[in-house]
């Protein structure tokens, strides 16, 4: 999926789930927090460990059944992965592996903006206390890799890493508690269910939400 087709699915995706409650009891509001994620699974010599971000937004959030709400949400989010590489041999700069030389690890992390659309329903188990799960959808618009090691070759320590794969989809999993009619504090999991490179996503929400 291209970059053009992955941007109109989103678009698609959010206006139609927002039409969908136009005519029932139903409120806009803003969102934001703290995110906690790494890609899945480790793989032979790579090992992915869990990273801080952040993620920002805004929800639609409409009325299915006095227990239950539908919350379309459109998001910025800033995650990804540090990534920890095993037994790296030592190339010269054309590559080639040198000989009798010893190995060595390598550590990076990588950062993602990522355009998100979560579809989650709210079932609420009391007036204040709710779960929530749904399918999301995500579109990675920049991919930037650092790391605190300089490379034997004389390159800068950041720089932009291009992929093919830049679209991600999966299930969010979470729970809230409504402070008060406008706030209300939200933790939420997603898992990917497609693989990018090899790799799926796993990220950790942390933040709150504002009714407008």
């Amino acid at each position: 999926m291209n970059t053009q087709q992955a941007v109109l699915l989103l678009i698609l995706i959010f206006s139609f789930s927002t039409s969908f409650g136009q005519d029932k009891k139903s409120n806009f509001g803003l969102k934001g927090g703290a995110n906690y994620g790494k890609y899945t699974p480790n793989q032979n010599a790579i090992d992915y460990n869990y990273q801080f971000g952040f993620y920002v937004g805004g929800f639609f959030k409409t009325e299915i059944t006095s227990e239950m709400k539908f919350q379309p949400e459109l998001l910025f989010a800033l995650q990804g992965s540090k990534i920890h590489t095993k037994d790296n041999p030592l190339t010269d700069f054309n590559g080639n592996t040198l000989p009798n030389s010893s190995t060595f690890d390598f550590e990076y992390e990588i950062y993602e903006l990522t355009i998100s659309i979560p579809l989650p329903i709210k079932l609420y188990l009391s007036e204040a206390f709710y779960m929530e799960s749904g399918p999301q959808f995500g579109f990675i618009v920049d991919r930037n890799m650092t790391s605190s090691q300089f490379l034997l070759d004389g390159n800068d320590n950041s720089f932009v890493k291009e992929g093919d794969d830049n679209f991600d989809s999966g299930v969010c999993l979470g729970t809230g508690y409504e402070v008060s009619k406008s706030l209300s504090l939200n933790v939420r999991a997603f898992t990917g269910l497609i693989k990018r490179d090899d790799i799926k996503s796993f990220v950790f929400n942390f933040g709150m939400e504002y009714n407008l």
